[in-house]
């Protein structure tokens, strides 16, 4: 499947915007009654508004005559910020700085009105280099991927301007001699893991104690304990808390993507998220990750969203080795353990 690069579909649209409005909102330019855009929800995620379609003259007369040649001018400016001619440098490496050969490589441009842009694609080279020239276009996007390895958000994919200036979603094209630098995370040994959760949770909303089994992800009973109390939830802020715990066990949070090593000690016999009305980030949803020591001696890794409310509920997602004393927990699909 093509990677696809989650900054295009924003980022893209809002070049558009942006060129276009600061070409059109000038007084001696067009009126804002004579442009017509095609709206947002529809309006291609790498192409332009359709300007030069949307731009009328009122009449024949001098004011006429003048927004026609106003026009031209804009649709000229916007097609030669196209037409920019790209030559894009970039190597690929793994989170230990070594080169990665033979990863896939995507590029998406700006290059057309009222039609999604051109895609190209590519492969880097043994030393993990790969480039791309003899094409045009206002932005460039850039995404790489390899079987084997994991995507990092931010590091495995990137925007970079050409026809338009660089900001906070767009950087500078890099050159030869200084290549873009896209990072793949490798993938370690996995071992069999039990995947189990995925859906919603209803939690009773007075602290009384609800069971969730952490190999089938149903609640009833199992090693998971969920309590949780929660306020006036007609109000646009109310107080509420939850607690999780794994009696005879511990929990420790997760923070990091690639941690997929339970950590042997550190775990506490319950963690507790509080959310007062008066909170300065107050939210009814949180979401968090969290290692798993259970009392049979085996290991765990789950991810909870929890949404206070009227309907109180927990979406749930756990991975469980069932070898007792592995505290690896890196999933790999192949070699899911199916439990009936």
């Amino acid at each position: 499947m093509r990677y696809r690069i989650g900054i295009v579909a924003v980022g893209l649209l809002v070049v558009a915007m942006i060129l276009l409005l600061s070409w059109l909102r000038k007084p001696s330019e067009i009126s804002r009654g004579q442009i017509r855009t095609t709206p947002a929800s529809v309006t291609p995620a790498n192409s332009f508004p359709s300007s030069g379609h949307g731009i009328t003259a009122k009449s024949a007369s001098p004011s006429g005559q003048r927004d026609e040649v106003h026009r031209r001018e804009t649709v000229a400016k916007i097609m030669t910020v196209l037409a920019n001619p790209i030559e894009f440098y970039g190597k690929v490496v793994d989170q230990n700085g070594d080169p990665v050969s033979e990863a896939n490589v995507d590029y998406g441009t700006i290059d057309r009105f009222d039609a999604n842009g051109s895609n190209y694609r590519g492969r880097s080279d043994e030393d993990g280099n790969f480039s791309i020239s003899g094409i045009k276009g206002a932005v460039l996007t850039v995404g790489v991927q390899k079987e084997g390895y994991y995507n990092i958000h931010g590091k495995s994919d990137a925007a970079f301007a050409y026809g338009v200036g660089p900001d906070a979603t767009r950087k500078e094209p890099p050159t030869k001699g200084n290549p873009a630098v896209f990072v793949l995370q490798k993938k370690g040994l996995a071992e069999p893991l039990i995947r189990a959760g995925g859906g919603q949770i209803d939690i009773p909303r007075t602290g009384e104690p609800l069971f969730i089994d952490l190999a089938t992800g149903k609640p009833g009973r199992g090693d998971l304990q969920i309590e949780a109390w929660i306020g006036n939830s007609s109000q646009p802020r109310f107080d509420w808390r939850y607690r999780l715990s794994i009696p005879g066990g511990g929990l420790v949070e997760r923070n990091g993507q690639f941690d997929f090593e339970a950590p042997s000690g550190g775990y506490e016999s319950f963690v507790e998220i509080n959310m007062p009305a008066n909170a300065g980030r107050w939210s009814s949803d949180v979401p968090k990750q969290y290692f798993a020591k259970l009392p049979n001696g085996t290991y765990a890794r789950f991810s909870t969203e929890f949404y206070a409310g009227d309907r109180n509920f927990i979406v749930f997602e756990s991975y469980l080795n069932p070898t007792r004393g592995s505290r690896n927990l890196e999933f790999d699909p192949q070699k899911t353990v199916k439990v009936r």
